[in-house]
């Protein structure tokens, strides 16, 4: 554990000289003009339980829809990686805001070729050494969100998902030679379903005070081509407050149920890089799952800040048999680097801590 938390702090110093030196020319690119749509591009390396040592680019662009001071900044975000376990994935994501809120809509779409693992079902599975397969997907989600008629600052619509999965390679995973595993060959998940959001956050990227409440109620059917029926709740809320400007506290809740009978790799997957940081995402899988993280946020000196979180969460195979004592344990901290000073836009570099695991976070935007 000690020659991991020195190989993670080697890694974190590597990645914060890395974001000096390719975005300090960013700096002078700054406009005086509120409206005006600024794009961003930036290389990047960074290491995660995912995907340890990975190579990659992205970029993103922000604008407003209108000139509304009122209007919330869009964003469009592209990526792509390749890391040295031979994964790679491409990805782009929007978020989009019209008529002064009132309307918006999320756009959500990748490939991947993806070296996972799966260590079984449960909240107490064992590592045994074999856990790795080989899996392909692509597809994405898309919500259309509108105002409902007496709620003020809320929005609901519909949302639906379409995701095809390719098992390229069991390897020696024993549960996925089973035949009692439902999804061991892959196949198609595609489900609609209703969205609710409630956004009061005063800012996007970086929210100063405000809250953020969506959920999510998703049903996979045959009738819509799915290969698997079940159904998909989840439930993000968050909460933000300040001290003094950009000295934030941030309160996330993160609910996710499955009912039916799903796929193995669309259970609720407990870790990753934006909920239970230090935590393989999908080390712990289960039909729930419930996690909540506290956020301390600062800057410091020039562009940079820094973060400080802790969190505990769990899987169960029902909600009521989630035991507090035994909730697993997450924190850590990390480095942020004003990517985008115009629209507050950071690249984040966590360390994430938890039961006889750790892991390396690099990303854009924070974790919630």
């Amino acid at each position: 554990m000690k020659n991991n938390f020195r190989s993670n702090c080697i890694i974190i110093l590597l990645l914060i000289l890395g974001m000096c030196s390719s975005l300090f020319a960013q700096e002078e690119a700054a406009s005086d003009s509120v409206f005006k749509t600024s794009i961003n591009a930036y290389p990047y390396i960074f290491y995660s339980p995912e995907t340890q040592l990975a190579f990659g680019a992205g970029g993103v662009m922000a604008f407003y829809t209108a000139k509304d001071t009122v209007l919330k900044p869009s964003n469009i975000t592209l990526s792509g990686f390749y890391s040295t376990v031979k994964t790679y994935e491409l990805f782009a994501k929007s978020n989009l805001f019209f008529i002064r809120n009132k309307f918006a809509s999320t756009i959500d779409i990748a490939f991947s070729h993806k070296v996972d693992r799966f260590y079984g079902i449960g909240n107490n599975t064992p590592d045994r050494g074999n856990e790795e397969y080989v899996m392909d997907n692509y597809g994405g989600m898309i919500d259309l969100q509108m105002p409902p008629l007496l709620v003020i600052s809320a929005r609901s619509g519909l949302v639906f998902e379409y995701r095809k999965y390719t098992m390229v390679d069991e390897k020696e995973n024993p549960y996925l030679r089973s035949d009692t595993l439902i999804g061991t060959e892959g196949g198609v998940v595609s489900g609609m379903g209703i969205v609710w959001v409630w956004d009061t956050r005063d800012h996007v990227f970086f929210p100063n005070s405000g809250g953020f409440t969506q959920m999510k109620l998703l049903f996979y059917t045959r009738d819509l081509g799915s290969d698997f029926t079940f159904t998909w709740t989840e439930l993000n809320i968050r909460r933000y407050w300040s001290f003094s400007l950009d000295q934030v506290i941030a309160v996330q809740i993160f609910l996710q149920s499955v009912g039916g009978i799903p796929p193995f790799f669309k259970l609720p997957a407990l870790g990753g890089s934006r909920v239970m940081r230090g935590y393989f995402e999908g080390r712990y899988r289960d039909r729930d799952y419930f996690a909540m993280q506290v956020e301390y946020r600062q800057y410091f000196w020039w562009r940079f800040g820094y973060v400080i979180f802790a969190g505990f969460g769990d899987v169960a195979s029902d909600i009521t048999r989630l035991s507090l004592p035994n909730l697993k344990p997450s924190y850590g901290a990390g480095i942020r680097f004003l990517f985008n000073k115009e629209q507050k836009i950071n690249l984040r570099v966590d360390l994430g801590l938890g039961k006889d695991t750790s892991g390396i976070y690099f990303s854009i935007e924070e974790a919630f």
